[in-house]
């Protein structure tokens, strides 16, 4: 399937926000483009401070949906009284995290809000709405999930004492392993699976939850 520019306009909120991340941590946070890109993600916000994705903010039917991502047809605009999505709030706010201006913008804190506000809610809309997703990780990161939105949290310095934090610490906490790591995915009850690549998943999600715990603990003494 070909997506058009037009189409990426659509539905191309998170991915932006996600790529921009990697983008601005690769030393160009102060490009004009990169500004550019920041301020197209805070003209698409939602009315309540959050994003989602233009496209499923609308009721379509499927054919819609499918002209609309691969035809070259106008974007589509958000319907902004529709509710933010945390899935793809915290694909976005990667990018505000990374960024030593504008993720101490007061924009970006209630983004922030909203997201924490989430944890283990189920999302707003149909994709990825279970949960339980907030508790399948993977690394590096690219969906939404708790640990990904503490490295946000981190990084943006919200106070580990919020109520919203500390039950996301405490539940980090109460999930390490008897061996020190952590899971890859507490999503599914099977057995996981015992293969060099989890493995290898595994440390380096258990790095970086590591690391969030440490820079909290830092940050309360």
């Amino acid at each position: 399937m070909v997506i058009s520019e037009e189409s990426w306009l659509t539905m191309a909120t998170y991915y932006t926000g996600a790529i921009l991340a990697t983008i601005v941590e690769a030393g160009y946070e102060d490009d004009p483009r990169v500004d550019r890109c920041f301020q197209w993600l805070l003209s698409m916000r939602q009315d309540d401070g959050g994003w989602s994705i233009p496209m499923i903010t609308h009721k379509f039917d499927r054919e819609t949906q499918y002209k609309l991502q691969t035809e070259f047809l106008p974007p589509v605009e958000p319907d902004r009284t529709k509710p933010f999505s945390h899935n793809w709030t915290g694909m976005v706010l990667r990018a505000f995290a990374a960024h030593p201006i504008y993720g101490h913008s007061e924009d970006a804190r209630l983004a922030a809000d909203l997201l924490k506000s989430r944890f283990f809610q189920p999302d707003a809309y149909a994709s990825l709405k279970d949960a339980r997703y907030w508790i399948r990780f993977e690394y590096p990161f690219w969906w939404n999930n708790l640990v990904s939105a503490m490295d946000i949290m981190v990084k943006m310095e919200v106070s580990a004492i919020d109520p919203h934090m500390k039950k996301a610490i405490n539940w980090l906490v109460e999930h390490q392993q008897s061996d020190g790591l952590w899971k890859v995915n507490y999503y599914s009850t099977d057995p996981e699976k015992s293969t060099p690549q989890t493995l290898d998943r595994k440390l380096w999600i258990s790095l970086v939850i590591c690391r969030i715990l440490k820079d909290i603990q830092v940050k309360i003494a």
